[in-house]
């Protein structure tokens, strides 16, 4: 895989209300018809539906600087279970990054999403079908959560953009291990010059990070999934330079698995 970061940029933002249900058309398709990019008012078994999601998209959007190329993938992970809108918030986010990409969703991996996203990524790269894509990760929390016994609740986001050019950042590694064999997968990626950074979830154990060559740090729980992703937006341009390797290690809580993506930053 050759996939080199590019850019990246997050937002965490104060989740919104969902609005208030439109008036169902006599026919009854008034549930079918969603504008591009929008969210239906109510899912499938008639709860209220994730709000925002469109909102998180323009939030990140507006933060990468043009190039004059759009990417020719567009990929839209979301950090927890969706059971509607998905399709077309994808569809919306390839609008605003110039239309012309191959675009998808992916639902229903819990943190493995944007890993999977990755392996993704890396296939097109690999048989020449993709040099420019992006990956959106999107978090919203639910109606029932977006103001509860903890206070507001807060929406996140993260946009990363990759390429196929030369330089740190370098895509080398996209893994799922279970619980007991983490701790040997992170000691084989120590470098033998400099140091291994383990940006861990908020979830991950702590104790799987090796003691000798490696450095730790633990993301914050800001929202769901987008943890590690968060920290990598804001550090990087320090860690690129001060670590040969970092991983992004997030901790699935109900199976022990942890998803990695290995990065080559600085000359080893």
């Amino acid at each position: 895989m050759t996939l080199r970061l590019r850019t990246a940029v997050s937002v965490l933002t104060p989740s919104l209300p969902v609005p208030a249900s439109r008036p169902a058309a006599s026919d009854g398709v008034d549930d079918a018809v969603v504008t591009v990019g929008g969210t239906p008012d109510r899912g499938p078994d008639g709860q209220p539906a994730p709000a925002g999601h469109t909102r998180l998209v323009d939030l990140l959007v507006d933060q990468v600087p043009e190039t004059g190329t759009g990417p020719d993938l567009v990929m839209l992970a979301y950090a927890r279970p969706e059971d509607s809108g998905f399709k077309t918030v994808a569809s919306y986010l390839n609008l605003r990054t110039g239309g012309d990409a191959h675009s998808f969703a992916l639902c229903g991996q819990d943190l493995g999403a944007p890993f999977s996203a990755m392996r993704v990524a890396g296939a097109y790269e690999r048989t020449g079908q993709s040099k420019r894509s992006l990956l959106a990760i999107l978090d919203c929390a639910p109606a029932d959560e977006v103001t509860g016994a903890d206070g507001p609740s807060n929406d996140s986001g993260v946009l990363l953009t990759f390429d196929t050019g030369a330089g740190p950042g370098t895509v080398d590694t996209v893994v799922s291990v279970g619980s007991g064999e983490l701790a040997a997968r992170l000691a084989e990626l120590v470098p033998d010059g400099g140091r291994l950074l383990v940006v861990l979830g908020p979830d991950g154990d702590p104790g799987a990070v090796p003691a000798q060559g490696a450095d730790l740090h633990r993301a914050p729980r800001e929202g769901r999934g987008t943890g590690v992703w968060s920290a990598l937006v804001r550090h990087w341009s320090e860690w690129e330079g001060a670590y040969p390797v970092v991983v992004l290690c997030d901790t699935e809580t109900a199976s022990g698995t942890s998803h990695l993506l290995v990065l080559r930053a600085a000359a080893e």
